[in-house]
């Protein structure tokens, strides 16, 4: 079951994260970073009104073992209010939200239109969390690759009109609406009136916490644009956030799809303390393994990222793609801990320590924000350099793990990937001209390479335990 789930979760992944960055850089070619810009400050709000029921009720709902139908019945009409609600106050708020935070007056039409994007969301994230609860991953994936086509398909001929930054809001609703439409047929799940007070208090305390904790991602996933729309404007906004994207695509389309098959399995073994504590040090050292390669070669090469796909207007990109593909990628060592602490019930955990370190966080940026772009993507790395350690502090607290054979793989494979990479780098600059092919072959050989090494180290110690894990049931 495991690997079934995992297989079209991947699918699903690759599919969307192969073709979100291709569409990303077609756009690119006919729309200004000022364009994205826009597109991400509204996005930024709307994604913050859809915390409550994707991360909260949502995951409350997969958690759910009895009274299913009540509590689905529960999460769906918490979500309709809930949007309701959120959709009346940004209809208020929104000239003051984008004249008073985004010094941009066009904000304001696009996110009213936006909003249509909630109302959509809420009315399908039942259906959405049931299919993962039940591990229908191959649906989600047919269901996905479907909706990720449609921002694209529908974005550039608007682009490619002179639409400007509405073209992404087309594509972006055009795809929303077709998700909630293929959702609800793919399905069998239908709200029904069956409800009940003690039911809805549950489901409500348990994704409060969550939401809580989404609330606090959020700061950790938007804060550092928001801070740069505020400070720098729509152009370096458009630049930094379009530059992290590209770099998140990659770890996102490697571990997004064990997130949601991880938690839906850790959710049936909660009881068993001893299996989860194995299951988290194997994902942990997975993490290692794959995470911190990936950065350091994207890391590199991405000087070469900007010379070959980019043009004059977007200058700069290739410096934040390197900076922010090493904040991405040590981060994701430890991004799937969340999941371990839900599973057994314990939301309250990710929250509290997601708190404590986010005063610090918002101090940083606002500090290095003063210095410019380039200081700020250096502090956000930093950043998360010290909220890995503490992250690895809590698993030790919590599930009794040891960290110090955990900090030395992360050494070791560092310092290997670095030497690697760089090596190669200087090889083929003395051999070829052709920036692009610099790229092409350098990342080639450089992670065939590192991988080629990792799997001499690890094929006796790390891969026996990976094949077991996934052939579970």
């Amino acid at each position: 079951m495991i690997l079934s789930s995992l297989k079209w979760s991947f699918l699903t992944e690759i599919a969307s994260k192969l073709i979100q960055p291709l569409t990303l850089i077609i756009l690119a070619r006919f729309l200004t970073p000022s364009d994205f810009g826009i597109l991400t400050a509204s996005t930024m709000v709307i994604v913050f009104a859809q915390i409550f029921w994707e991360a909260g009720m949502g995951k409350a709902l997969i958690q759910r073992q009895n009274n299913f139908q009540i509590a689905a019945n529960v999460t769906f009409v918490t979500n309709i209010i809930l949007s309701v609600v959120i959709i009346f106050l940004l209809y208020i708020f929104s000239e003051a939200i984008s004249e008073n935070i985004f010094q941009d007056k066009r904000v304001e039409s696009v996110l009213k239109v936006m909003t249509i994007q909630i109302f959509l969301t809420a009315i399908c994230s039942v259906h959405t969390a049931i299919l993962k609860k039940e591990m229908q991953f191959k649906k989600l994936f047919w269901v996905r690759f479907a909706t990720v086509s449609v921002p694209g398909l529908a974005a550039i001929p608007f682009a490619l009109s002179g639409y400007g930054y509405w073209a992404l809001i087309i594509g972006v609703l055009a795809g929303q609406l077709i998700q909630a439409i293929i959702l609800w047929n793919v399905s069998t799940w239908r709200p029904t009136r069956n409800l009940n007070n003690t039911v809805a208090k549950d489901m409500i305390l348990f994704g409060a916490w969550v939401a809580l904790t989404g609330i606090l991602t959020w700061f950790y996933a938007w804060a550092d644009s928001l801070i740069v729309a505020s400070y720098l404007g729509s152009n370096n906004l458009g630049l930094y956030r379009t530059g992290s994207e590209l770099s998140a695509f990659v770890f996102a389309m490697i571990f997004a799809p064990i997130l949601p098959v991880l938690y839906s399995h850790l959710s049936k073994m909660s009881s068993n303390k001893r299996y989860i504590q194995d299951t988290l040090k194997l994902v942990l050292n997975m993490a290692i393994i794959l995470a911190i390669p990936f950065a350091i070669v994207i890391f590199t090469f991405s000087n070469f990222i900007e010379l070959a796909i980019f043009d004059d207007n977007w200058r700069g990109i290739g410096k934040i793609i390197g900076v922010m593909s090493l904040m991405h990628g040590f981060s994701w060592i430890v991004g799937m801990n969340g999941e371990f602490y839900r599973a057994i019930g314990k939301p309250s955990y990710e929250t509290i320590v997601t708190l404590s370190t986010l005063i610090i966080y918002l101090a940083a940026y606002f500090y290095a924000i003063s210095f410019g772009l380039d200081v700020f993507v250096w502090v956000r790395f930093v950043l998360a350099l010290g909220a890995l350690f503490i992250h690895l502090i809590l698993v030790k607290v919590v599930l009794k793990i040891l960290l110090y054979k955990l900090i030395e793989k992360i050494a070791i494979i560092t310092a290997t990937s670095f030497l690697i990479s760089t090596l190669i780098l200087k090889i083929l600059i003395l051999l070829m001209t052709s920036e692009i092919l610099i790229l092409i072959f350098g990342v080639s050989f450089s992670m065939m390479i590192i991988f080629a090494l990792i799997y001499i180290i690890e094929k006796n110690k790390l891969i026996p335990k990976i094949k077991p894990f996934i052939a579970q049931r």
